[in-house]
């Protein structure tokens, strides 16, 4: 199955460099005054977060057309533009932009090594981020291998048939394994791909038995493929700087200066931070929200929220559609103001049929219990038990915790699509659309219906619990900022989760309200 997955990944990149016609994207030509910027030559890769098309709509009809992003592409085109350069984007797998750039056919390449630096003319600018690089094996086999550094990793190709996957061209912060990688006598052992999608296939179809990858990249790779549960990551603690290439025969006088100059007042400006920052997340964030005990908690959350429409429409004594209606609100509403406001594309409650689904089951299921009761107590003369306060407190109580549970997972997907859809600034749209996705549904439920009061705009303490925990949230994850550890943000995901759970729970059995104006 993840192979197929990766199969499909693969297919849709490939799509993607057609519709871009493997031909130039380029920044703006001109600066701020309508001046032309000389043009340096430059090229791209798939490399995602780093350099990858991704399809947008056209103004016009029928087209699609691919942008290039990417950490790298942006930092490229910030750092060029400030020098006073614009670079022009060839696709070309890594080892031929090497080769081409060797060759004096290409002026810069971008996520290099300064190790490359040196031969033929390849003159490396100051470095602009740092790098980590990890390997990453078989998960059945990871537990067994002791592959846990670089000495490891060496000791086993030197004494074992360990075949080692990588991305041609590649160099690594530590010399005895480039030394290793450039000895003729090993390259049987060796296999080069183009990219991590290809990498990772072939690690997952045996063709190699280990990978050597970026660390993010590879991250957004296993994700994105399909390949996360298959796979196990093994940190080598082998870390290094990134920099700039440059021919320098082909390059004007004083290019590199220029850009070192650029790099160094951007990295003041905390610029290259952010957009470190502003790709990693969503990474991150999505491994997360992929994890199967997170789609629990949504389903189950989805599920409360449709139950409280369910509710209301057997005490007001709604028809059948409008029980459909006011379950619907709350459990997938806020989610849908939350993509429309963003631009979301597709809505979240169009990109799977679940949610609508689980709308659907649980007021079917709703209608169907009420349905049996009221024939029970007709058949017996009186109401049964299932109307007792005790039954009724703890059916009570049973929603409520659902209700928490939605609201800690809708919290965290606020974030998330804040995070994706890169509204700035996130210390403000993060939490903003947390609160919208976890209670905005409920108000317009009570809109629709008319109510006398809406509680969540009055005296409950309810949609103040995702905006809370989504400001603190967002908080951590940008004062961490391109130095973040995975570990640490799945921890802080974790605390945001069962911090507005239980601050939902206190706040209903505590009776706490919330702040007066007047």
């Amino acid at each position: 199955m993840g192979e197929r997955w990766g199969l499909r990944v693969v297919l849709l990149w490939v799509a993607l460099l057609a519709a871009a016609g493997a031909g130039a994207h380029a920044a703006e030509m001109v600066d701020g005054q309508g001046n032309r910027l000389p043009v340096l030559r430059g090229g791209w890769t798939l490399w995602n977060p780093y350099q990858f098309v991704q399809p947008r709509q056209a103004e016009r009809v029928e087209a699609t057309v691919a942008e290039l992003y990417g950490i790298d592409v942006d930092i490229t085109n910030a750092v060029a533009r400030e020098a006073g350069f614009a670079v022009e984007y060839r696709f070309r797998p890594w080892q031929a932009h090497l080769a081409q750039l060797r060759a004096g056919e290409a002026d810069i390449a971008s996520g290099a090594t300064p190790l490359l630096a040196g031969p033929e003319n390849l003159v490396a600018s100051i470095p602009y981020r740092s790098a980590t690089t990890v390997l990453y094996l078989r998960r059945d086999e990871a537990a067994v291998a002791g592959l846990d550094s670089v000495t490891a990793l060496l000791r086993a190709l030197r004494t074992t048939s360990f075949r080692l996957g990588v991305i041609g061209g590649a160099a690594y912060p530590d010399a005895a394994l480039n030394a290793w990688l450039a000895d003729p006598a090993n390259q049987g052992r060796i296999v080069p791909a183009d990219n991590d999608y290809e990498s990772f296939r072939n690690l997952i179809g045996g063709r190699v038995d280990g990978l050597l990858t970026d660390r993010l990249a590879g991250m957004a790779a296993s994700w994105r493929g399909g390949w996360e549960r298959q796979v196990a990551l093994q940190d080598l603690a082998l870390s290094g700087e990134v920099a700039f290439l440059f021919n320098g025969t082909t390059v004007p006088p004083g290019t590199v200066d220029r850009f070192d100059a650029a790099i160094e007042t951007l990295q003041q400006q905390g610029g290259i931070e952010r957009l470190i920052t502003r790709y990693q997340l969503p990474v991150l964030m999505g491994r997360v929200m992929d994890n199967g005990w997170f789609k629990a908690m949504d389903i189950v959350g989805t599920v409360a929220f449709a139950l409280s429409g369910v509710i209301i429409a057997v005490r007001e004594r709604y028809s059948l559609l409008g029980a459909m209606v006011l379950a619907a609100l709350p459990a997938v509403g806020g989610g849908t103001l939350r993509d429309l406001l963003v631009g979301r594309e597709p809505l979240g409650v169009l990109a799977s049929p679940l949610y609508l689904g689980l709308v659907i089951g649980t007021v079917l299921a709703g209608f169907l219990v009420v349905r049996l009761v009221h024939l029970a107590e007709r058949r017996s003369g009186r109401p049964l038990a299932l109307r007792s306060p005790a039954r009724q407190r703890a059916r009570r109580h049973l929603y409520e915790v659902s209700d928490a549970i939605g609201l800690a997972a809708f919290t965290v997907t606020g974030v998330a699509v804040a995070i994706s859809s890169r509204t700035e600034p996130l210390w403000l749209w993060a939490p903003l659309l947390a609160m919208l996705t976890g209670a905005g549904g409920g108000i317009l439920r009570d809109l629709v219906r008319q109510a006398d009061r809406i509680d969540s705009l009055h005296d409950a303490f309810y949609a103040e619990v995702p905006l809370i925990w989504g400001f603190l949230l967002i908080a951590v994850l940008l004062l961490a900022g391109p130095t973040l550890d995975p570990d640490l943000f799945f921890v802080a995901v974790l605390v945001t989760i069962f911090g507005a759970f239980w601050t939902r729970i206190a706040v209903v059995f505590l009776r706490i309200k919330s702040p007066a104006f007047a």
